[in-house]
């Protein structure tokens, strides 16, 4: 079930060159503090969690758990990225629990020569300095430009007011491909449990190329909050296990509530 880590499905995607379809940077979706819980399900499995929090900077780090005592999952994670104004990718680092040890992959940019070097380490815990570290592969990028697996929780954000379609380079679980972002301008309500009403919302499809951890690949849709803020309420993407639904059931944001 390493499925909760892909973050992608909150997200949705199309085609036009990212630097002349983008639109100004909106402020009010990046806030410091803001955190977001998620719960995973998989027909009627709770299977687990995934906790994304902002931090300053525009870093953001997503926890993402496994309830106990699933016979077919167990799965802890830790996943960080750094971002720009536009939430493109200017950093990132996967880390995962296995057995008493941490694996990780540790993504060093280049920008100015459009490549990625990807190094595997191993650690103690999330919050200790790496004990093995480890050349793995060397990402050549078409662009500077590019969005991660966490990162992209948040670039659609700046579109869902849009009627338009984005392809984006992405880097999945140490491989290169493209999404693309179909931005619907469809507005509708969706149910959560966590509240009694319906959320306004926008909805967004997509697909990636990119294969991502627990084989979470191909279409995707996403429902973000019908407002400024343009927060993921729910998303279903595709996995080994078939298809997930990954919706909000906790929220800390300053001055937000979901818009009923």
């Amino acid at each position: 079930m390493r499925t909760i880590v892909v973050l992608a499905g909150l997200a949705a995607i199309g085609f036009s060159f990212l630097h002349l379809a983008a639109p100004a940077p909106v402020p009010a979706i990046y806030q410091e503090g803001e955190d977001l819980v998620y719960e995973v399900s998989w027909t009627m499995f709770k299977l687990g969690t995934i906790r994304l929090k902002s931090l300053p900077d525009r870093k953001t780090v997503a926890y993402i758990d496994s309830y106990a005592g699933l016979p077919f999952v167990d799965l802890h994670s830790v996943h960080y990225s750094w971002m720009d104004s536009l939430f493109l990718s200017h950093g990132s680092l996967s880390l995962e629990k296995r057995k008493d040890r941490w694996w990780g992959l540790d993504y060093r940019y280049d920008l100015p020569n459009k490549r990625v070097i990807v190094e595997e380490i191993y650690l103690k815990d999330p919050a200790a300095q790496p004990d093995s570290r480890t050349a793995k592969d060397t990402l050549a990028l078409p662009s500077s430009e590019f969005v991660d697996g966490l990162c992209i929780g948040y670039f659609p954000r700046r579109f869902i007011q849009a009627d338009t379609t984005v392809e984006v380079p992405t880097i999945l679980y140490g491989k290169l491909g493209q999404t693309s972002f179909r931005f619907t301008g469809d507005h509708s309500t969706e149910s959560i449990d966590a509240l009694d009403a319906p959320v306004r919302v926008v909805k967004v499809e997509g697909n990636t190329s990119v294969e991502g951890i627990f084989g979470m690949t191909g279409d995707f849709k996403g429902w973000f909050s019908d407002d400024e803020a343009g927060v993921p309420i729910k998303g279903k993407l595709t996995v080994l296990l078939g298809n997930v639904t990954i919706e909000l059931i906790q929220w800390n944001r300053k001055g937000w509530n979901p818009p009923q």
